[in-house]
């Protein structure tokens, strides 16, 4: 530390100068006019455009399909006219001793929630 500090300021400064690597010629440009600029924006573009042609292909497909709308209107008649076994057939409870224990609310002042 005290041989450091003994040293002159521009051996100093040489020494930090030879630390740091001094950028060559060799090294790309990487501002907006560099070579890895246009780089990106190349494979961004080209990207893009495989997105592009993708989307394309989907849509053509969907153009060749027939209508769906008859497809789903028979998919619902079949859906509705099947009763769901979970819910029940009448609106009323299928055991009237239930009425005991679940009764229905008879004013708004009564709700749990």
């Amino acid at each position: 530390m005290e041989a450091q500090r003994s040293l002159p300021s521009t051996r100093r400064n040489s020494r930090r100068e030879d630390q740091v690597p001094a950028r060559s010629a060799s090294f790309p440009r990487t501002g907006p006019d560099g070579f890895l600029g246009r780089h990106r924006m190349a494979a961004a573009i080209t990207r893009l455009q495989s997105q592009i042609n993708l989307l394309q292909e989907e849509l053509d497909q969907l153009e060749k399909l027939g209508k769906s709308s008859i497809a789903c209107e028979r998919l619902v008649s079949s859906v509705e006219s099947v009763p769901d076994p979970l819910l029940p057939l009448t609106k009323g409870p299928a055991n009237s001793v239930w009425d005991r224990w679940f009764p229905g609310t008879q004013n708004s002042r009564r709700r749990w929630i």
